[in-house]
């Protein structure tokens, strides 16, 4: 084992927590968490430890003791009497080792008699996105508010869903906003909404967050779709109640001529005037293929041959008594899962699609202008923007529609054999297979000179050769002559050897 125990893998528990929760008439200066092991002041996912507790209602980020395994919070300016707090730990508080504890912990007291019922629910979107606002930071401010006012506040979770428990009955400011930051205020450009709500004992509402701006909405980008559409983009959502038409547009061209506009649409409006065009091109589609394969049923008049009966289905053998029958496969989960929720109310539109009248020229400046655009704080503006269409691409040459007048070639001059394909001096023999002319001049002397040398070798072996047999014929062992030595005998020629030239293409013709 090493030194120090064994490796600890578990996050940091809570042995002790004071005040107690559901505690009345609670007088404390701080709430008092003790750990079973020293905690780190740097916690995951926060910037330092106050961004972990929420203490509801409060006037500020609260204030944090941190002694090792023991942390002490507390809301600024004090616990107010006959009030009911919620102290929320949130999750990402982390040990010396890096265990992360990913559950959090909640605590309720009082420090009057009871403790307040109220609460407010409801789930908080992205409107313009449409999509739900995960950790969105929720606000209810009491009616009348001031800078210095109370705030009764939460987290919402994953899903967007947000619950604001123990507060007291009354008119309440809820607000909703993303904070993008987490600095638990409310910066420019982030997106949030309010509203007033009167609270007896519980209250659901939604919030829809999107980005407050005391100016209309204008041109933000302008792209061409094709000769006849134009997708415009504006910096703001436009109002619910705004009508899109194209009254509010207006193009013109280098020379100042109009450009008509036969329609304005929102995104959605033009993606399902799309799809509505591709279903009903599909059924002609489909109507089309069926009429054309009835009439040729119809005028096939050649009966096909019946076809030929199945082969009889082989019954699967009795499973032997000694085997185990497999489980049967699970099955599929068919559970539905449950869609993600929407808005209740359809998202403000940001994109409009034009539809013109006539086809844009290539290669040409266009000037469009949108007129009195309202957003959704009831703000106008008009704005402009310039666009130049790009130079038309030339499609690219069919091979059939090629202008051959100049590429071709003169098939009198491609077809002339007596020029190309001269046979006289291609299948000349003589020349070809001249062996003298095709070898090298300097290999055919050095052959010449090694046949010679080698056959004066040879002369000179055959000279030596028949002057001993001559001598060898005429005086035998004894010292007596040969028979046709003796006198009166009739002289015979001599034998007469013929030597053959060596072969001056063999690698050893020189040596011998």
């Amino acid at each position: 084992m090493p030194p120090g125990g064994p490796e600890d893998f578990e996050s940091p528990a809570i042995l002790r927590l004071r005040p107690d929760t559901n505690a009345v008439n609670v007088r404390a200066n701080a709430i008092t968490y003790n750990f079973d092991k020293v905690v780190s002041e740097r916690p995951q996912g926060a910037t330092d430890l106050a961004s972990l507790f929420l203490i509801s209602p409060s006037h500020g980020m609260p204030r944090v003791s941190w002694r090792r395994n023991m942390i002490a919070v507390s809301p600024r300016g004090g616990f107010d009497p006959a009030t009911t707090y919620s102290v929320r730990m949130l999750p990402g508080l982390t040990d010396l080792q890096g265990n992360v504890d990913t559950v959090g912990r909640a605590l309720v007291f009082s420090t009057g008699p009871a403790i307040a019922t109220g609460t407010l629910r409801g789930i908080v979107f992205d409107w313009l996105a449409e999509k739900v606002a995960p950790q969105a930071f929720i606000e209810a401010f009491p009616v009348p508010t001031s800078r210095d006012s109370t705030r009764y506040l939460t987290v919402a979770d994953s899903t967007g869903r947000y619950e604001l428990a123990h507060v007291p009955p009354g008119r309440y400011l809820l607000r909703a906003s993303i904070d993008q930051n987490k600095n638990r205020l409310l910066d420019p450009r982030e997106l949030f909404d309010t509203v007033t709500i009167a609270l007896t004992d519980s209250v659901r509402h939604e919030i829809l967050a999107f980005v407050h701006d005391t100016i209309g909405a204008g041109i933000q980008t302008v792209s061409i779709v094709d000769s006849l559409t134009l997708r415009v983009m504006m910096d703001r959502a436009l109002d619910t109640t705004f009508v899109i038409d194209a009254s509010h547009f207006s193009l013109r061209d280098s020379d100042s001529s109009l450009v008509g506009i036969a329609q304005a649409r929102s995104r959605r409006a033009y993606d399902q005037a799309r799809e509505e065009a591709l279903r009903t091109k599909a059924i002609e589609d489909s109507v089309r293929r069926a009429a054309a394969a009835d009439s040729v049923e119809k005028a096939d008049t050649v009966q096909a041959p019946p076809a030929p009966p199945p082969p009889p289905s082989r019954r699967a053998p009795p499973p032997r008594r000694d085997t185990v029958a497999a489980p049967a496969p699970a099955g599929r989960d068919t559970t539905a899962q449950e869609p993600p929720p929407k808005p209740s109310i359809p998202a403000p539109i940001a994109e409009i699609y034009l539809t013109l009248e006539q086809p844009l020229r290539p290669k040409t400046s266009y000037r469009l202008r949108a007129i009195e655009m309202r957003t959704l704080l009831n703000r106008s503006r008009t704005s402009e923007r310039v666009i130049t269409t790009p130079v038309e691409r030339k499609p690219p040459p069919d091979s059939a529609a090629r202008d051959t007048t100049g590429a071709q070639r003169d098939s009198a001059a491609r077809r002339d054999t007596s020029a190309t394909r001269d046979t006289t001096t291609v299948r000349d023999t003589t020349t070809v297979r001249d062996t003298m002319t095709v070898r090298d001049a300097s290999t055919a002397r050095r052959v010449s000179a090694v046949g010679a040398v080698g056959a004066a070798r040879a002369l000179r072996a055959a000279s030596t050769w028949a002057a001993a047999t001559r001598t060898d014929r005429r005086v035998g062992d004894d010292g007596h002559r040969a028979p046709d030595e003796q006198p009166g005998a009739t002289a015979r020629p001599l034998v007469s050897i013929r030597v053959a030239p060596p072969d001056p293409w063999r690698a050893d013709s020189g040596q011998r």
